[in-house]
């Protein structure tokens, strides 16, 4: 069976080469730099196939189709700030002093909203109905409706010297406000503002919201701290691979977190990071120095793979005396194949790359990925879907000191089970084991390493069962022992117990 999945693709804008970064999501492997105009600021998904950009140097405004990669700009004046709405189809461009509103394939001006002075971050709500202007030099929160008459809402002032970045909850009533130096948590309907507490020499200049976590891209300490908001208290930190963290992601599967690692005067590149265990499993280099990595977005497209079925029929006998125990009900195997996987290291004048080894370790299934559901047919088929990963290792010399890089590798995965529908489908436990080998020896081109990877992936479906035991009939004859009224061992006998 043919089957048909999204695949996972980040772009990640570029502000001092002025290109966009597409990066394989599944393999971490860098596809293509297409340029796209002077200093690319912030990314926003226009519809299931098509970016926004928004270039402030260049003053364009570009959206980039993905699968074809054609560039169509719009010369239109912008500070880098740019937001698409496109539950009510419209796209908003922030400039200096003002914020302007157009229709979604910005042939039209809507409205604008004038009356700023120095312009650093706007904001939607989740349902497009607010607007958040953060002014810096004005040191001040606006509050507007996005109906047409775009009223001012509510103002709230003195929201801490130069303010940079804003962060608005889910549910509209908190907002976050950096300023580099401290975390302002503002109650968007009291205007009470609470500072949050932060480790010392911090410099905060991006931030994103996971349930209960305030995740600050710490570029003073070069690190992610994790912010508790119930407590308003830092209490735990992601050291970065590479220096000044900025732009941060968290996946639509709510599964990982991208950093935006700048590196000025080095290469720059992408950390990704395990939300469940909070720590980095992988890190990826720019191709160019001094890129600067600001933005990072993730865009899934269609794509079409062969998908055998793992089937299994449960056709229990009838008998009469029953145990519980755990049962294999399916197994399937896939060998999963990436025959270009390539990681790029800094290309440091006089610098050497030697490889030593590399450390697979056992897949697992990434979590929140699982979806099981019952296919309605008359044949009982149900089926269960999930990513499969598998962390590595990469282990070598740069001029002779040990090194090494972290990685992985998913894919998705759809397995069809002919299971009753009386049993439930969520109490199956899912069991993989993978052996991974390299397809081809990892080598060393200038700063790039190369190889291919197999990994035969064995997953198991398990879950209590109802084992039927003949039962002990009428005619079954044994032995009497009556005549021995002894010990049954001998008198030297030591018994272990």
């Amino acid at each position: 069976m043919d089957t048909v999945i999204r695949k996972n693709f980040y772009f990640v804008s570029n502000a001092k080469t002025g290109t966009l970064t597409i990066i394989d999501g599944l393999c971490n492997t860098i596809l293509k730099e297409i340029t796209v105009g002077k200093r690319p600021n912030k990314l926003a998904i226009k519809d299931n196939n098509t970016i926004g950009i928004a270039c402030d140097l260049s003053n364009t405004i570009s959206f980039v189709n993905c699968k074809s990669l054609e560039i169509k700009e719009h010369f239109i004046s912008n500070n880098g700030n740019l937001l698409i709405d496109k539950t009510n189809q419209k796209i908003y461009v922030s400039d200096t002093s003002e914020v302007t509103i157009y229709d979604m394939n910005l042939d039209k001006k809507i409205n604008q909203i004038k009356g700023f002075s120095a312009i650093t971050d706007i904001k939607l709500n989740s349902g497009g109905t607010r607007l958040y202007v953060l002014d810096t030099l004005l040191k001040e929160l606006r509050i507007y409706s996005t109906d047409d008459t775009y009223i001012l809402i509510n103002s709230i002032k003195n929201v801490g010297i130069n303010p940079i970045c804003l962060l608005i909850s889910k549910d509209d009533k908190t907002a976050y406000i950096s300023t580099k130096i401290d975390i302002l948590k503002l109650d968007v309907n009291s205007n009470i503002i609470t500072k949050l507490i932060l480790p010392k020499g911090s410099l905060i200049n991006a931030m994103i919201l996971k349930g209960n976590i305030l995740y600050a891209s710490n570029l003073g300490l070069n690190r992610i701290d994790l912010i508790d908001i119930h407590t308003n208290k830092a209490y735990k930190y992601i050291l970065t691979s590479m220096a000044e963290p900025a732009g941060l992601f968290i996946t639509e599967d709510n599964t990982k977190l991208l950093i935006a690692n700048r590196g000025c005067d080095d290469y720059g590149g992408i950390d990704i990071i395990d939300l469940k265990s909070n720590c980095l499993i992988s890190s990826i280099f720019m191709n160019t120095i001094n890129s600067q990595p600001y933005d990072i977005i993730s865009v899934n497209l269609p794509f079409t793979y062969a998908q055998p079925a793992a089937t299994t029929s449960l056709n229990p006998d009838s008998k009469q005396i029953t145990i519980l125990a755990k049962r294999i009900f399916a197994s399937y195997n896939e060998n999963i194949r990436f025959p270009i996987i390539s990681y790029n290291l800094p290309k440091e004048i006089n610098s050497a790359y030697i490889y030593k080894c590399t450390k697979f370790e056992q897949g697992v299934i990434v979590p929140s990925s699982e979806c099981r559901i019952y296919i309605p047919s008359t044949s009982e088929f149900s089926s269960i879907k999930f990513i499969a990963r598998v962390n590595y290792i990469i282990y070598y010399l740069k001029n002779n000191i040990n090194k090494c890089i972290n990685g992985f590798f998913e894919k998705p995965i759809e397995v069809l089970l002919d299971i009753p529908k009386e049993l439930n489908l969520n109490e199956f436990e899912l069991n993989i084991k993978t052996t991974t080998k390299f397809i081809d020896n990892p080598e060393f081109l200038n700063n790039v390493l190369s190889f291919g990877i197999s990994s035969l992936m064995e997953l198991k479906v398990i879950g209590e069962a109802e084992i039927y035991i003949n039962n002990l009939k009428e005619t079954d004859n044994f032995e009497e022992f009556t005549i021995f009224d002894g010990s049954i061992f001998p008198d030297d006998t030591i018994i272990p117990f």
